[in-house]
């Protein structure tokens, strides 16, 4: 089985974007050869990382922190002034934190097709960076320190709404006397719980993230972490009662009846305890349909 993936939101400011691009690079290409080019105010002529890999190619990386979706044009901008810079760029790298967007993908292709530049162009998109901090210890280790460390009230509010989200759900909200497919409630349970591993869960059908968050444990140690924690433990005594019981409930409706007050009382144990931390935060309850 593979490693779970790690979701991170993207840094709130250029700055930290541009570091972390930079600590991404040190692991790609050649340390040694990997500096942050300038400071602000100086011309960059577009690069705001420079870097060699181990054939001695050259690369730049213009870092882009953004509230919004890059423009097609921004990617040729950004590129013509590359080619002002100092090195002779075989590659020029865009890095956004803007999530994978087909548009732009098109674009470069279109760009580099037209054999304007005399260098490569390429785009990160914040999930190509997600997979090479995933894929880094070092990188990831760095990140989880440093978004422990930052980690503000709004954060908090935002965590706590993507798990509104998550239980907000037919595996815990309707009577589990009214339960149709068995298999979608352990299926239901399982994703919910890889949410407090992995940060995110996926939807069934698409395979498309449906909620992102921070994983448990790049939360700040204090009342808020000490809150999800009681979260998990709780969905995990759910899931693994069912794990214990989940053969009979297949092979006796009778059985399943019978259970369903048992697993109508620990859902409820667990949204009530969530119902209050929404009420605190002023986000709307989840409402269950089982007394």
């Amino acid at each position: 089985m593979g490693q779970l993936k790690i979701f991170l939101p993207p840094p709130a400011n250029w700055q930290d974007f541009q570091s972390l691009v930079k600590d991404i690079a040190a692991i790609r290409y050649n340390p040694d050869t990997v500096v942050e080019y300038g400071r602000l105010g100086q011309r960059q002529n577009g690069v705001d990382v420079y870097a060699e890999d181990r054939f001695g190619k050259k690369i730049g990386i213009q870092c882009k922190e953004t509230k919004s979706v890059l423009a097609d044009g921004e990617i040729g901008r950004e590129a013509e002034k590359a080619r002002k810079f100092s090195q002779k760029l075989d590659l020029f790298i865009v890095a956004t934190t803007d999530r994978t967007d087909a548009r732009l993908q098109a674009a470069v292709i279109a760009l580099n097709d037209s054999r304007t530049y005399s260098f490569k162009i390429r785009v990160d998109f914040w999930d190509d960076l997600i997979n090479d901090i995933n894929r880094y210890a070092m990188v990831l280790n760095d990140c989880y320190a440093r978004y422990r460390q930052h980690f503000q009230q709004s954060d908090e509010s935002s965590h706590l709404a993507c798990l509104r989200i998550a239980f907000d759900r037919p595996a815990f909200k309707d009577d589990f006397l009214h339960e149709r497919n068995y298999n979608d409630f352990e299926e239901a349970l399982a994703a919910t719980m890889r949410l407090f591993k992995t940060g995110f869960t996926m939807d069934r059908w698409s395979q498309i993230p449906v909620v992102q968050t921070v994983p448990m444990d790049f939360l700040p140690d204090g009342a808020y972490r000490t809150f999800v924690s009681r979260i998990e433990n709780r969905l995990e005594k759910i899931y693994k009662s069912y794990i214990v019981d989940k053969k009979r409930i297949l092979a006796d409706p009778r059985y399943a009846q019978d259970r369903a007050g048992h697993y109508n009382i620990l859902r409820r144990e667990l949204l009530v305890t969530l119902n209050e931390k929404l009420k605190e935060a002023r986000l709307a309850s989840i409402v269950f349909s089982y007394a």
